[in-house]
């Protein structure tokens, strides 16, 4: 149940309300801060004058063709190297050299004496060089006590610059001509070796005129594929042809048809199959006349088989022995000899073809294999060619830039202008009032914040939400309102139960303890970290709350420091807890119904001497158990943790601990040792509830009075209780 409320909190400030609390110490400490800053700051900050002047580095009006451009832009195009020409005359503006030489010039030509002037080191601190962004421009700005030394010795700077600038750019173009030379040599060795090996690989390969070359292979291969193509559509037209003459001739091949072709053709074997049709006819007659071994049958049967050798031995001079005509093949009449010469004649045409096709297949297959290795030779031989114009065009760079280096050389040139003298300054620029106020405004609201920051963490109780959940590491369930006038009898606690404003908080606290707890009944412990924090008013509230939304609601008072709902309820003050645990009294019979709805009290009863003896029972445990089974709800007011162990042990036999804490009055340190006597014993802490109520009641005598002093509370209590029911009976009946 516990593990869905419990959380971890933020760091325990809320700004918004720390800053109300500690309002007056924090403006204080703000405006003394700022005051104090702000006049600590003007008085040690000295009066400071400053001139700026701008140079104007790698400008292109030079006195030849581009080589103020070729110069600067020579760390890009050549191998020395050199740096970025803007940042290297923003590093040569604060040299020592060029400084040094200014102001021995600045002496010369100035009647200041020396002590007003700076040194080298004072100077180099005192300069600032910076790069306007995007531009090719470089501002150089300078401060001194005294207007005019910072203007003429920052023109003298600037002057020094450029005549530094035009020694840089000769003595670079001297070194650039030298290493020119240099690389020339080099790259006319490089071009030479690049033409010989193109010219090597071309001789290799034939390669003198590749691209034509190329295009007449695939003009070639693209003729030959057009080939093929009609070819195919010719073969297929002719094996058509083909397949219906052999249907129609009755055979499968060109031979078979020229045989059939040379049988039907043959006079005697034409006269010899007419012979023996005539004896065929006259065999069937005699047979039809006469049986088989009749003198004219036997004579017909011996002429027809020797009509019949004759008819074989004819045949076998005209058809190869390893080859059989029927009679159905053999073209008899001109008709199928005409269409057995076709079909030879058809079938020869598709044989050609056939035969010409593969060998266009095969040339086909041939070029393609010529054609695939193209890219290959043609890669090496690009590469080749590339790499001797490479060499060619970096040797006509070369030469070009050997040319302009010889001229930069002899010339006398600058490529930094000045934009504009420095000027005197009017005005000083240190101190800056606004500067100062702003950072004193930074520092006092730093100063402020620290304030307000160390006030709360001095502070000694528990504020609010935020502060509780912080520093107890325990979400908040319930924040309750503080009720106006408190509750001290029946009839204030009904007037409260019909007043929204004061129900609803409660009734949210149960519905957050229903929604994260089991769903038979609920054994709630509540306690609070010392008395007079509101832990009885929070039980007696959520209790009648309980009780008026229909649940069966059963308050045990188990505080046996503070007994009160007897003489709240106008209850009689008879049986109670004690009597169920040391006198084996029925729970039943000791449990006392309210005038509130479904709202059942088992006080507390005598006030024992050892009230531990009393909570620390098994019957203590079974009377739990038991109630649980009874109602929805089991409340139990405990004594306050600071005091006594009870709430630990009581949490054992229930669902868990509600902690009950007074905003500006619960010490903070009280409440974490509270939750981790709870953790360490093992208990299930539901969370904390924020109450702004106590009862009267609750301000009983402190936790160390003796147990004679809360006896004689209990009985006057008692008493009370008594003439209040008598009252309430006499408005009753």
């Amino acid at each position: 149940m516990a593990g869905t409320l419990m959380g971890k909190a933020a760091f325990p400030l809320s700004s918004t309300s720390a800053i109300k609390r500690h309002s007056w110490a924090a403006a204080l400490t703000f405006v003394s801060v700022l005051v104090g800053v702000a006049a600590i700051s003007f008085a040690i900050s000295p009066r400071l004058y400053e001139t700026s002047i701008r140079l104007l580095v790698g400008q292109k009006e030079v006195g030849l063709t581009s080589l103020g451009q070729a110069l600067t832009d020579i760390n890009n195009k050549a191998p020395s190297k050199a740096a970025d020409p803007v940042a290297t005359q923003a590093e040569l503006v604060k040299s020592p050299q060029v400084l040094r030489s200014a102001l021995k010039k600045f002496q010369k030509n100035s009647e200041i004496p020396v002590e007003k002037l700076p040194t080298i080191e004072q100077l180099q601190q005192a300069i600032r060089v910076e790069i306007i962004p995007a531009t090719n421009l470089l501002q150089i700005s300078y401060q001194n006590p005294y207007p005019k030394v910072s203007a003429d010795l920052l023109n003298e700077i600037a002057k020094l610059v450029m005549v530094e600038n035009t020694k840089l750019i000769r003595t670079e173009a001297s070194s650039v001509r030298k290493f020119l030379e240099e690389q020339i040599a080099q790259q006319q060795i490089k071009l030479k070796q690049a033409e010989i090996a193109e010219r090597r690989y071309r001789e290799t390969y034939s390669l003198v005129a590749s691209e034509t070359q190329t295009q007449g292979l695939i003009e070639s291969l693209t003729e030959l594929e057009n080939q093929e193509r009609q070819l195919r559509a010719q073969l297929q037209e002719a094996r058509n042809k083909d397949q219906s003459l052999q249907q129609v001739v009755g055979v499968n091949d060109s031979q078979g048809a020229y045989v059939a072709g040379r049988v039907g053709q043959d006079e005697q074997l034409k006269e010899l199959q007419r012979q023996l049709t005539s004896v065929e006819v006259a065999l069937t007659d005699a047979r039809f006349r006469w049986t088989d071994e009749h003198p004219n049958v036997l004579a017909l049967l011996h002429k027809r088989d020797e009509l019949r050798s004759l008819y074989n031995q004819q045949l076998s001079q005209i058809v190869p022995a390893n080859q059989a005509v029927s009679s159905s093949q053999v073209a008899s009449n001109q008709l199928s000899q005409d269409l057995m010469s076709l079909y030879i004649t058809s079938h020869i045409e598709r044989q050609g073809l056939e035969n010409k096709l593969n060998v266009v297949q095969s040339d086909i297959q041939r070029l393609r294999s010529r054609v695939a290795k193209i890219p290959s030779s043609q890669q090496a031989l690009v590469s080749l060619t590339r790499e001797r114009e490479k060499a060619d065009k970096a040797l006509k760079a070369l030469e070009d830039k050997l040319e302009e280096a010889r001229i930069a050389e002899g010339q006398i040139l600058s490529n930094i202008r000045i934009i504009g003298q420095a000027e005197i300054p009017t005005d000083p620029v240190s101190p800056r009032p606004l500067v100062i106020i702003v950072l004193s405004t930074v520092i006092a609201i730093i100063a402020a914040g620290a304030m307000v920051l160390i006030r709360e963490l001095m502070a000694s109780t528990l504020r609010d939400t935020s502060e509780v959940e912080a520093w107890l590491e325990t979400p908040v369930i319930g924040v309750l309102p503080k009720f106006s006038p408190a509750t001290s009898s029946l009839a204030d606690l009904n007037n409260l139960l019909d007043t929204s404003d004061s129900v609803e908080p409660y009734r949210m606290l149960l519905k957050t303890l229903e929604s994260a707890g089991k769903e038979s009944a609920r054994v709630i412990v509540i306690s609070s970290v010392s008395g007079g924090e509101g832990k009885s008013s929070v039980a007696l509230h959520l209790a009648a709350v309980a009780g008026i939304l229909s649940r069966r609601t059963l308050i045990i008072n188990a505080d046996f420091q503070y007994p009160m709902y007897e003489s709240l309820l106008n209850l009689p003050s008879s049986l109670g807890l004690t009597e169920v645990i040391t006198e084996n009294v029925p729970w039943q019979n000791a449990v006392q119904q309210t005038a509130i709805p479904n709202l059942s009290v088992l006080g507390s009863g005598k006030i024992p001497d050892r009230p531990s003896m009393i909570i620390e029972t098994d019957a203590m445990a079974e009377l739990l158990e038991e109630a649980a089974k009874h109602y929805d709800y089991v409340i139990v007011d405990s004594a306050p943790i600071k005091n006594s162990a009870d709430a630990a042990t009581l949490s054992q036999f229930s669902d868990g601990v509600l902690l009950v804490v007074k905003p500006n009055t619960t010490s903070r340190d009280a409440a974490m040792q509270a939750i981790s006597n709870l953790q360490k014993s093992g208990s299930v802490v539901l969370g904390v509830v924020m109450n702004e109520t106590v009862l009267p009641l609750e301000k009983a005598p402190p936790a160390l009075a003796s147990t004679v002093e809360r006896k004689q509370l209990a009985a006057a209590e008692h008493s009370s209780s008594w003439s209040m029911v008598k009252e309430t009976g006499k408005h009753t009946g």
